[in-house]
This record gives C-alpha cells, sequence and structure tokens, in this order.
C-alpha cells in the first residue's frame, strides 16, 4: 500500500495538485489509507508524515473552547478584568484589574462555572468535527501567570507582591489553578478530547521574563497539577508560550508536554528538534511579525524552513500566534505549503 500511495505522489501528479490549488487540500482527505489526523499524528509520533501537518490548511486539528471568557475586545471577562480596543487591528488592551490591594484578593470570588455554561460551547464544536479526519484540542485559556498578573494589574506589581507577599501570591495562583481543574474535571465527564491546550507567556525575545527560580517556586507545581490532569484523561498536553523559553524545555518534557508552541526566531528549533527527537513537537514556525510585517518571500522562505524541519516529524506548522494578518501573506504561506508540502514525491 506504502508503494502504491508513493506512486500517487509522483512528481507529475505532484504538478498537478499543485495548480489545483485549494483542490490540493481535498485530495489529501482521499488518499487512500491517510487522513489528516493519520498525518498529523504520524508527525507527533515521529513516524515521517506524509506531509507537513498545518492544521490551518488541512484541518487536521479542530480546536474548541468553553464557554467562561477569559478575554473581550472590549469589556469585562469573567475573572472581573476590563478590556479596551486601542486599535482596530489589534485586539483588547487589558485596562482595569480587580485585585488593586491585598485587601481585595480577600473579598475576591473566582468566576462561578455554571455547568451548561462551560460544556454547551465544547460539546457544539464537537458535533461539528468529523472525528475520523481531525484531532479535537481543548483550548483552556490564559495561563496560571498571565491570569495572575492581570488580576493584580501587571508583571511588575506581581513580582513585587512576590517578593512581598509571597503567601498571597501563592494563594491567587492556587485559585486559577483550581478553575482550570474544575473546568477540565466539568467538560470530560462529558467529552474526551485529543489534545489539551494551555498557554503561558514566558519569555522576552531574548531570555526569560523570570528567573527559573522564581517559576520553579510559583509556577511548576501548579503547572505540574494541570498536565498530570491532562495526561490522565489521555490526551496529548500542548503548551503555548511567547518569546525564549528554550531553557525550560527539559523541564517542560519532564512534567509530559507533548506539543510546544515557542517561537522560532526566539527559540533554536534545529536545536531543539535534535535534542527532543521522538518526546516533543514543536508547532508553529511562521514568524507573526513575518506574517504582519513580513514581504511575500518572506513569508514563503519560513514556510520552506518548516518543511525542512519537519521531515522527519515532530513538526506541525502554523502561524507563530493566533492573530489577525494580511490576507496577502496568508495566502503566500498556503501556496508555499502546498508548493512544497508532500514529502513523499
Amino acid at each position: 500500500m506504502r508503494r502504491i500511495i508513493e506512486r500517487c505522489f509522483s512528481q507529475p501528479l505532484r504538478k498537478y495538485l499543485n495548480i489545483l490549488g485549494e483542490e490540493f487540500i481535498q485530495c489529501l482527505h482521499m488518499l487512500p489509507g491517510i487522513s489528516p489526523k493519520d498525518n498529523i499524528l504520524s508527525a507527533i509520533e515521529w513516524r515521517e508524515p506524509w506531509w507537513l501537518p498545518c492544521p490551518m490548511f488541512d484541518g487536521s486539528v479542530k480546536i474548541v473552547e468553553h464557554g467562561l471568557v477569559e478575554h473581550r475586545s472590549e469589556g469585562v471577562d469573567d475573572w472581573g478584568v476590563a478590556w479596551t480596543l486601542k486599535d482596530p487591528f489589534s485586539d483588547g488592551f487589558p485596562t482595569g484589574h480587580p485585585l488593586k490591594t491585598l485587601k481585595d484578593l480577600d473579598k475576591y470570588s473566582p468566576p462561578p462555572l455554571p455547568r451548561g455554561k462551560i460544556i454547551e460551547p465544547v460539546l457544539e464544536g464537537i458535533r461539528r468535527v468529523n472525528r475520523k479526519t481531525s484531532l479535537i484540542a481543548l483550548d483552556q485559556g490564559w495561563g496560571i501567570f498571565e491570569r495572575a498578573w492581570l488580576l493584580v494589574g501587571g508583571m511588575p506589581k506581581l513580582f513585587l507582591w512576590s517578593k512581598l507577599y509571597p503567601d498571597a501570591v501563592n494563594e491567587l495562583m492556587d485559585m486559577v489553578v483550581e478553575v482550570k481543574l474544575e473546568i477540565l474535571e466539568i467538560i470530560l465527564e462529558e467529552a474526551n478530547f485529543d489534545i489539551v491546550m494551555y498557554g503561558d507567556d514566558w519569555g522576552m525575545e531574548d531570555r526569560l521574563l523570570f528567573s527559573p527560580e522564581w517559576r520553579r517556586r510559583f509556577l511548576k507545581p501548579r503547572h505540574e497539577k494541570l498536565y498530570k490532569a491532562v495526561r490522565r484523561s489521555g490526551a496529548l498536553c500542548y503548551l503555548h508560550s511567547d518569546g525564549c523559553i528554550e531553557a525550560l524545555i527539559p523541564e517542560l518534557v519532564e512534567m509530559g508536554v507533548d506539543i510546544l508552541n515557542v517561537q522560532r526566531e526566539c527559540n533554536n528549533w534545529a536545536r531543539i528538534l535534535r535534542d527532543f527527537q521522538g518526546n516533543l513537537t514543536l508547532w508553529g514556525g511562521v514568524s507573526a511579525r513575518t506574517l504582519d510585517r513580513g514581504t511575500l518571500d518572506q513569508v514563503s522562505a519560513e514556510v520552506n524552513e518548516c518543511i525542512k524541519l519537519g521531515r522527519k516529524g515532530g513538526v506541525i506548522m502554523a502561524p507563530g500566534h493566533s492573530l489577525r494578518y494580511k490576507g496577502e501573506n496568508i495566502e503566500a504561506m498556503k501556496k508555499a505549503w502546498i508548493e512544497k508540502a508532500l514529502y513523499h514525491n
């Protein structure tokens, strides 16, 4: 069967598929014995995928969200953080924070989690997915570190509180973890997932936002609870983190992270794939900055680099972040992927 399929990827047919453009993606769904789901699992398991998986274009992963409002373009989210849209081309910016003083923490209650509100958007999303061709990922929203600084009013204030009032910061972060775990428990009673996604931005362009010791004290034990709950459910554990976090990857793999979405421009993907071959899959690879401000050629070059890195597995191509981008750059990304994504040819 493998030889038959490889013949289907002969150069003449491959050129024809490239000309087809959008229909190329539909052809991927008709390959005998290979679905986008099969292909992306091959990449995750480092079994040489047939093509470089790209959920944005091949539908190999469908993301569903629960009903807790973690963020708004404008207005107040369910945690009590106010958001303002300052630029129509960007996202909401946090402008109001409920925990201005320690006394506010004493009076603060976490958001209520009515079962219907939490689960109904998830079940509706699942109903729209063909599980024979796509993995389903549950997005668990903002991370522990991000939610903590959003509540108190910024990273500098959170770091100051962690120095002056460490017990209060521990209490705050424990509360966030309990909300995340309760949401997962509610949802898992009625649904199951292939991937559970967490996000927590920890890096600047060239280093971490905090010391590894600070993270081990305040974040690591709590993330271990989240990741263990995911692994117990049988799902893969996905983490998104912006910035340079390469120094933390050995610990993250040890803690059970399966899929890591980190910026290729801030972290050495080639080195990470070499050092963690078979144990970690990287997601992303096409810079948000390039998609926002780069030329068509720059977009194509980043796609080609992802294709090169992912030949043996361990790479899922996607934009580095879920933002609004120029339409022509997304088209350039798709065109470059269609032209060269097939490995067996």
